[in-house]
């Protein structure tokens, strides 16, 4: 089982050196850590060709309340690149889009699209052209010719509640993604101890599916406030976790 050492690391990365990285070139002290600071520049330090799955919900221009950088699509295309880098040969980039901006994200973008996932929402009520949206878009791009792990479906329902998991409760975070959703994710496109990152952490259900997916994760996350609720929500799930880890 792989061990969450729940800490938050503040500020960019230091510079990596010989001692600090393990075999596949990553920094020992970003793996299974909720990091705190500036995707745009924290992502600079992760080596080239060196994750094995990108799957992130980026801030996407709809301006919503409490979601740092969404006035626009800046940092999403600014990031876009250097997901690309990262990413190894034959590999998948997943990341949650919004409807109304769609034919944005195939501009100047250097993936190749795979396929989409539906995130059917019952209890939506948000307003569109055409009435109201009662779902969620995911969408499926790839690095190369990556072959999937697993097949599955494509369309799953949200939790039953909008901002609630049903063994959490609230998650004070105006857009949490359901972790069973991205546990699924994992299931399909990755194996046990391959190494995701999400560069948009936002309440932390990325690392949280990783953690219990079995599953390295590497998340960054700009707002101290939703760094602190990721860590909160993976010391509730994983009390098994002992006071060393919690401090190192």
């Amino acid at each position: 089982m792989i061990k969450f050492i729940s800490k938050i690391i503040r500020g960019d990365l230091p510079r990596i050196s010989k001692k600090m990285v393990n075999n596949n070139g990553i920094m020992f002290n970003s793996i299974n850590r909720v990091i705190h600071g500036d995707s745009l520049k924290l992502i600079k330090n992760i080596p080239d060709e060196s994750v094995d799955v990108i799957i992130t919900d980026p801030p996407y221009g709809l301006n919503k309340k409490g979601i740092e950088n969404d006035n626009n699509l800046n940092v999403f295309f600014k990031i876009l690149p250097d997901c690309y880098r990262v990413l190894k040969k034959d590999s998948f980039f997943i990341t949650f889009f919004s409807t109304k901006l769609l034919p944005k994200l195939f501009e100047n973008n250097q993936f190749t699209y795979f396929w989409q996932f539906i995130l059917y929402c019952p209890n939506a009520s948000v307003r569109s052209p055409i009435g109201f949206t009662k779902y969620m878009s995911c969408f499926i791009f790839k690095k190369g010719n990556p072959k999937m792990v697993n097949w599955r479906k494509d369309i799953f329902n949200d939790t039953p509640g909008k901002m609630v998991e049903p063994d959490e409760g609230f998650i004070d975070h105006p857009t949490p993604k359901p972790k069973h959703f991205i546990k699924e994710i994992l299931t399909m496109f990755t194996k046990e101890n391959d190494l995701v990152l999400d560069p948009f952490l936002g309440s932390g259900s990325t690392a949280l599916a990783c953690k219990q997916t079995n599953r390295r994760s590497i998340g960054f996350e700009i707002k101290k406030e939703y760094c602190m609720l990721a860590e909160e929500r993976l010391m509730k799930n994983f009390k098994d976790l002992n006071y060393e880890e919690r401090k190192s």
